[in-house]
């Protein structure tokens, strides 16, 4: 009896560790903490655009996701007018909307079908004056983002393992006092097969590799696993397929404002706030000097900070 126990216990063992793992580098991505967003765009309140902008008109992408993953008007319009209040571009009165921004989409793709979910797009950002339609800003933006399968993890093994352990025991309990012994070995050997080899079953489930969409846009999902932020052109997602995708889609919207938003700071001459942590030490003073040198703005990341003062 110990015998067999004791090969019941290594069949279910190897099952477990044969259940697989995510590789190595994606359990390393799993576990870095993203690098933190050092840099804030704020328009300043002497600039035309300041508290002067309204959204004119979104053209090239849909209200709605109908049937799979695709960025839509309902997802991407709500992030546009945060970025626009944040900046403190967006005009609080329709009297204060003396400008207009339109983003055209001349390209977008979502994904469908697969383990990796890929979505893109092309969007020109133009900020028009809206009486005269001059136009004081054009932005071509290219965006991109891809929600990677995280496959099996050690937490799929673990439960496996753990089902597989209470399988085995009940079956050995029931193995003990059972009348035909042959039989209720048979029954105990196939059950703890059987539950080693399913309970990871919800990774290969259909619905992990179908990209649904978000019809209204307000689904709530949490942010894909990434490392750069905003401006990450990958990363790891959600297991379950319509979650993975709606991530892709919203990584990819916050990748193009980002990068809308960089592109205007430059076109406009109104340099990045740049985040300093408040820790105070001689390398955050000699950042704060060179920053003032240069005439770029700073702040502290939860404390206020006294400007440098330089005495030429």
């Amino acid at each position: 009896m110990k015998r067999r126990a004791a090969a019941l216990m290594a069949i279910a063992t190897v099952l477990t560790g044969a259940a697989g793992c995510a590789s190595h580098d994606t359990q390393v991505a799993l576990q870095r903490p993203g690098i933190p967003n050092n840099q804030a765009f704020r328009i300043p309140y002497d600039h035309a655009l300041r508290g002067s902008v309204t959204i004119d008109y979104i053209s090239g992408m849909s209200q709605y996701s109908f049937f799979f993953a695709e960025a839509n008007r309902s997802q991407f319009r709500p992030a546009l007018e945060q970025v626009l209040d944040r900046s403190g571009m967006l005009a609080k009165t329709p009297a204060a909307a003396r400008y207009g921004l339109q983003v055209e989409f001349v390209d977008l793709q979502g994904s469908f079908f697969g383990a990796d979910f890929d979505s893109r797009s092309r969007a020109i950002y133009r900020i028009v004056e809206r009486r005269s339609g001059r136009v004081v800003s054009q932005q071509t933006v290219d965006a991109g983002f891809m929600a990677r399968y995280v496959g099996l993890t050690e937490e799929d093994a673990a439960a496996a393992y753990w089902l597989t352990i209470a399988v085995a025991a009940g079956g050995l309990a029931h193995y003990v006092g059972a009348d035909n012994q042959v039989k209720a070995w048979r029954q105990a050997y196939q059950a703890t097969l059987w539950s080693t080899l399913f309970a990871p079953v919800n990774a290969i489930t259909p619905g992990n590799f179908i990209a649904g969409g978000d019809f209204f846009g307000n689904t709530d999902v949490p942010r894909p696993y990434v490392l750069h932020g905003d401006l990450s052109t990958e990363g790891y997602g959600s297991r379950d397929g319509r979650t993975r995708g709606i991530q892709a889609d919203r990584q990819m919207m916050r990748q193009s404002l980002a990068k809308w938003v960089m592109g205007l700071s430059e076109e406009q001459g109104v340099p990045l706030t740049v985040i300093l942590p408040c820790d105070g030490n001689i390398e955050v003073e000699n950042i704060k000097l060179e920053l003032t040198m240069r005439g770029i703005p700073y702040r502290g990341e939860t404390c206020h900070m006294r400007p440098v003062r330089v005495i030429h």
